[in-house]
């Protein structure tokens, strides 16, 4: 075997390896998503996925927590609206793309155009397991300076193979993301290096699941409740209402 022919074997194996990745990630989500519907989370203390158990990322549904929402959180809806919804979310759990992608154009046509919910989005990204959802959800807080959080959010979770290859998006991806969406590069480039001065806005938001015993993604709570019922659009609906009717 000649030299050239082993250098590029050898070279293979991180690709080989980031490839076997996927495919046990993929076979995960689809194992999950098949028993247990849109229940399954991203673990923060064994840094895995799992089936949820509570299917909220832990904790049960009992009392009642209160939780400020800031001037600077991400929110969409009515200010008005009688229930506010909460989620935690990694930009690379399988489970918290599954529910942007496919759960969460319900919920906002359903409730949050209606003026019945506002949502709130707040980062907690799993840094044991997950490489780049720290850096994503960085970027994201520059988009949010050029006020264009929630599209940049969409931009991130739609990003192919997102969840399933440790490796992406990678900063060359989201600086283009800005760069597709109109922003203000020299703005954007300025915010967003690694290390950049946006890591203790996402810490406030890690700080504050800590604080309410978050230990999976996605987590929700409605009305400062622990939505432990199931992470769809029909079983957030229904806790929704049950809100807006007092329960």
């Amino acid at each position: 075997m000649s030299a050239q022919n082993t250098n590029s074997n050898h070279n293979d194996i991180p690709s080989r390896s980031r490839a076997f990745r996927r495919i046990g990630s993929i076979l995960l989500v689809l194992t999950l998503s098949v028993t247990m519907g849109q229940s399954g989370t991203c673990g923060i203390n064994n840094g895995g996925d799992n089936n949820g158990g509570n299917n909220g990322g832990g904790g049960n549904g009992g009392g009642s927590n209160t939780i400020t929402i800031l001037a600077d959180d991400h929110v969409m809806g009515s200010p008005n609206a009688p229930v506010t919804v909460v989620e935690y979310s990694d930009f690379q759990c399988p489970f918290c793309g599954k529910f942007s992608r496919q759960e969460f154009p319900i919920l906002k046509a359903n409730y949050i155009d209606t003026g019945k919910a506002r949502f709130v989005f707040r980062h907690l990204p799993i840094r044991q397991s997950h490489d780049r959802a720290e850096n994503c959800a960085r970027a994201s807080e520059c988009a949010s300076d050029q006020g264009d959080f929630f599209e940049y959010h969409d931009k991130i979770f739609n990003t192919p193979d997102i969840g399933f290859d440790d490796t992406i998006p990678t900063d060359a991806q989201l600086r283009q993301y800005a760069a597709d969406m109109g922003m203000n590069l020299t703005t954007f480039d300025a915010c967003y290096p690694p290390g950049d001065g946006k890591a203790s806005r996402v810490q406030r938001d890690v700080n504050s699941a800590t604080a309410l015993q978050v230990s999976g993604t996605p987590t929700f709570f409605v009305n400062g409740r622990r939505h432990t019922t199931g992470n769809t659009a029909a079983k957030l609906g229904e806790a929704i209402d049950r809100a807006i009717n007092g329960g």
